[in-house]
């Protein structure tokens, strides 16, 4: 019964020295998903947080120029539009402005004097609005800004690639994509929400306090395991040169009590 007894005992001894050197390289592993995780979770923050400013800042150019454009309303357009179109030159996110008065387009620098509808729609926070174009440009998709003074108001107009041009800027592996009202706006497109890419792992979604549109942010379905496995590239290997030394030196501790009692029964 001895080479029996020996065997199990050399058995349990492996098993325990494996698992002695596979718990710190099972810690590891452990803390090396959750830093990935929320080093992921921090550079969502802080793309949406950055994204926001970026988009705000074009948007109140639209609103500049709207509020200087204000000034203008009351007069009739053939005096008026020589200075309209100066206020679209000078600032280059403006495709195009229109005085409206109820409703209708009245000046334009586009058509100069005219007499127009235009759809009122559902407006973000009653100024934003994501169209497919205009009378102009029936195939090029733009951003309206509408600033009311009643009964008139202005409408400043620019192109959807100015916010995609601000969304290609940031240069990581977020997802990025603007929703005004059912629209959304993202890098290389826009549409409604069943064509927004995808943004499934540690999505995020912040409100703009001054213009209320929404950012949704996030990563692409399998991204989270394409960052651990680049981080285990670099660290498995000390993990395992750790496990390898801790097996070590758990196998001499038990080499090291099994001789003890090997001394002890042969001074008895």
């Amino acid at each position: 019964m001895v080479p029996y007894s020996n065997a199990g005992r050399s058995l349990i001894e492996f098993l325990v020295t494996l698992l002695i050197g596979l718990a710190p390289v099972a810690c590891g592993l452990l803390v090396l998903a959750l830093q990935v995780d929320r080093k992921q979770e921090e550079t969502i923050a802080v793309t949406a947080n950055e994204a926001i400013y970026a988009i705000d800042r074009v948007i109140e150019t639209l609103h500049e120029s709207s509020t200087q454009a204000l000034k203008f309303t009351g007069n009739p357009c053939d005096d008026i539009l020589p200075e309209l179109r100066k206020e679209v030159i000078k600032q280059p996110n403006v495709r195009s402005m229109a005085l409206e008065k109820d409703h209708r387009v009245f000046c334009s620098t586009l058509y100069g004097s005219t007499d127009y509808m235009i759809d009122e729609g559902s407006d973000v926070n009653e100024r934003l609005r994501v169209a497919a174009g205009n009378r102009a440009t029936p195939n090029s998709a733009i951003l309206r800004y509408r600033k009311q003074t009643s009964p008139y108001a202005v409408v400043a107009v620019a192109d959807l690639r100015v916010l995609q041009a601000e969304l290609l800027g940031f240069q990581n592996a977020v997802v990025l994509s603007l929703q005004f009202g059912t629209q959304y706006i993202w890098a290389t497109g826009h549409g409604d929400a069943s064509r927004v890419p995808n943004q499934a792992q540690n999505s995020l979604k912040l409100t703009s306090e001054q213009f209320g549109y929404t950012v949704h942010a996030g990563y692409p379905e399998g991204q989270t395991w394409r960052a651990m496995r680049q981080a285990m590239n670099s660290t498995f290997p000390s993990l395992l040169l750790v496990g390898i030394m801790t097996s070590a030196a758990g196998y001499w501790g038990l080499y090291r009590r099994a001789k003890g009692r090997q001394t002890q029964k042969h001074a008895r």
